[in-house]
């Protein structure tokens, strides 16, 4: 019965919204409609096109400031790219809050805080709503004799009494919790279970005056806003309209809206819109087709948040359809739950379109901006050579990074994964050929200090892990470091050519399963303290701590902790003596 009842509102919404749009395109006339179109002014129309990210941005801000009140920490980007993929979900969704659903789900489920991120949003439209409903019965006040008309006049009045009932119920935790004890079925039992969560949350912020204060506020800028974006797209279609119209116009036809008669408010917007115009003097053609023009925004706006969601989002669809990692594995290999030692492996055998595959590999997001950049960076200085090409990666490169101090310089066919984990000082020297890779989770991380030096070849890699090498340090030729925990170098740190400082070690217990299906373990990282020597080839395995002023001889294999200001040689290394005493080598060199 419910499923029926459903369909039933569903079919009679678009029913509702066939018979406006027909209607309001009948008292427009076709003619008058063409005619109004043909005259718009380009520049205007430019300009109404610039306000909607304006307009989003505006609401994205409100709603991250809301969310720290929360305590929930989200990024003013992150939220934008919701907002846009919300146009998206209001777009293809029967109902004016589908984008809401979607957007608070998906930062709930990413945060861990779903009854918070679903209090913000209202919080959040609550506010908007409280100035909307204030501006349109201040608007419908002074416009009074011009729009005395009794639909508006009940649209009104609707929009009120739901305000005033969504207000009463909110506030008033005790009529939400005597409906949860006389109704015990366990579906409405579940439900009321969670708006309690909700109300409890949006209770919390009733002390939180600041955040209050600024919705308000903001909500205020916004409304402004919106009625300049109903006025720029007047002008563009040539309406003699003044912008104290469009603040009287546009408040009472959002408020209008808003009635849940319609699909998405589709015909209900555009009859508003006619039907305000014509009462104000301006033609109703010139309403109706300020209303298309907002309508063909919010559609572009909602492709655009469409190929976000599915192709270079933030993880909004994952978390949306909780979609889980799976892997095709070909003929022969290990089945079942094999662990894959490489993150290029474990990446490539992921049932993902190609382009997430190589955005998982090099970049770290399916973020488009991030990744043009990327593309367009490498591709025109990457590999050019001479002072033209040092010249352009130093002052281009450092936008691949998480941060470069200046001076730094960059050699050519470098390759770099995951630059937004990689952290450069000030000065510092990467030659040809290096790679830095901060694959893998966002613990995953690179910091050189200042005026560090990476010989040509140079490898540092890291899967889940941390690598920092500090100030003054010098990393010889075709040295690699690499790491599933943490390698740390101090300062004044010297390692000649072709040293390796080692991560993790394979697991090898079982003989059913490869060795390189059965995972690995750390213990714990590497820490090199300052003014170290390595010489050439040295080799220094996981969990090694080397101290402060040591020497490692040539060769050398490290397997256990060497004290500071020693010299050490030999496979595997052992002490030979101190820096602080007299020795005598007998002509070995370290």
């Amino acid at each position: 019965m419910g499923k029926k009842a459903n369909s039933l509102e569903f079919f009679l919404r678009i029913g509702v919204s066939l018979a406006l749009i027909a209607y309001v395109f009948y008292k427009a006339g076709f003619a008058q409609i063409w005619q109004t179109i043909k005259q718009t002014d380009v520049n205007y129309l430019l300009l109404s096109i610039a306000i909607t990210p304006m307009l989003v941005f505006c609401s994205a801000w409100k709603w991250q400031v809301i969310l720290k009140a929360f305590n929930i920490n989200v990024t003013l980007w992150r939220c934008f790219w919701l907002y846009i993929v919300g146009y998206f979900f209001n777009t293809i969704l029967p109902t004016n809050v589908g984008g809401d659903v979607v957007r608070a789900y998906a930062l709930g489920k990413s945060t861990q805080k779903p009854a918070e991120t679903f209090s913000s949003v209202f919080v959040e439209r609550f506010t908007g709503l409280s100035v909307l409903l204030l501006m349109a019965i201040i608007a419908f006040g002074i416009a009074l004799h011009q729009l005395n008309s009794l639909w508006l006049m009940v649209g009104l009045a609707i929009c009120l009494f739901g305000y005033a009932s969504i207000l009463i119920i909110i506030l008033n935790p005790k009529i939400l919790h005597r409906f949860s004890q006389q109704i015990k079925w366990t579906a409405a039992q579940r439900i009321f279970c969670k708006l309690l969560k909700f109300q409890k949350a949006t209770l919390s912020l009733k002390n939180n005056r600041s955040a209050f204060l600024f919705a308000m506020i903001n909500s205020v800028l916004f409304y402004l806003l919106a009625s300049f974006n109903v006025y720029v797209s007047a002008l563009a279609f040539r309406a003699s309209i003044t912008f104290m119209d469009a603040l009287i116009i546009t408040p009472i036809v959002m408020t209008i809206t808003m009635i849940p008669i319609s699909i998405g408010g589709i015909g209900l917007a555009e009859s508003a819109y006619f039907i305000v115009f014509s009462r104000m003097g301006v033609a109703g053609a010139v309403g109706l087709s300020v209303a298309l023009l907002l309508r063909a925004k919010a559609l572009v706006a909602g492709i655009v948040g469409g190929l976000y969601y599915a192709t270079l989002g933030i993880h909004v669809k994952s978390v949306i359809i909780g979609d889980k990692i799976t892997y095709h594995i070909d003929a022969g290999d290990v089945k079942g739950d094999v662990k894959y030692f490489s993150s290029f492996e474990d990446i490539m055998r992921q049932r993902k379109s190609a382009l997430k595959k190589y955005q998982d590999i090099q970049i770290g997001s399916y973020n488009l901006f991030t990744l043009c950049t990327f593309e367009l960076v490498t591709f025109f200085c990457g590999y050019l050579p001479g002072i033209l090409g040092y010249f352009l990666r130093k002052l281009l490169f450092p936008s691949l990074f998480k941060k470069v101090g200046p001076g730094t310089l960059f050699g050519r066919s470098m390759t770099i994964q995951h630059g937004k984990k990689i952290t450069i000082g000030r000065k510092c020297v990467i030659d040809e050929y290096c790679k830095l890779s901060a694959q893998g989770n966002g613990e995953s991380e690179i910091v050189l200090g200042n005026e560090v030096l990476l010989g040509r070849g140079t490898v540092l890699g890291t899967r889940d892990g941390r690598i920092e090498i500090g100030d003054f340090s010098n990393i010889g030729g075709n040295c690699r470091l690499g790491t599933t925990s943490e390698i740390k170098l101090g300062k004044h740190v010297l390692l000649a050519a072709n040293c390796y400082i080692g991560g993790a070690q394979h697991n090898y217990h079982r003989t059913d399963v490869p060795i390189m299906r059965q995972g690995y373990a750390n213990r714990g990282g590497v820490l090199i303290g300052d003014d170290v020597w390595l010489g050439t080839d040295v080799k220094v395995l996981d969990g090694i701590t080397i101290g402060n002023g040591s020497v490692i001889g040539a060769g050398s294999v490290v397997t256990r902790d060497i004290p500071p200001y020693s010299v050490a040689m030999g496979v595997p290394a052992k002490v030979k003596g101190s820096r602080k005493e007299f020795l005598n080598l007998d002509d070995e060199a370290a």
